[in-house]
């Protein structure tokens, strides 16, 4: 998991994830590139990656991937043997 954080400073990131306890990493987009370059249309969005690296799904919005059924998606793509 990688979370994309837009125009904010990295004072303010480290901040925030430290307060929240955001335990994996954070990239800085300083620029707000990060949406063109991953093709997702809302922010905040979900870009699910195959053991590739190849894009499986592209979520819009906010999602609770705490749910049976999250789990389940993700336990399934985990499962998938390599291509």
């Amino acid at each position: 998991m990688l979370g994309v954080n837009q125009r904010e400073s990295a004072a303010s990131v480290r901040e925030w994830a430290s307060r929240i306890g955001i335990a994996y990493p954070l990239w800085l987009d300083p620029d707000g590139k990060g949406p063109t370059a991953f093709r997702v249309p809302a922010h905040p969005s979900t870009i699910l990656l195959d053991r590739q690296g190849r894009v499986v799904a592209r979520i819009p919005g906010e999602r609770k991937w705490s749910t049976p059924e999250a789990r389940r998606l993700l336990e399934w793509l985990i499962a998938r043997p390599s291509k």
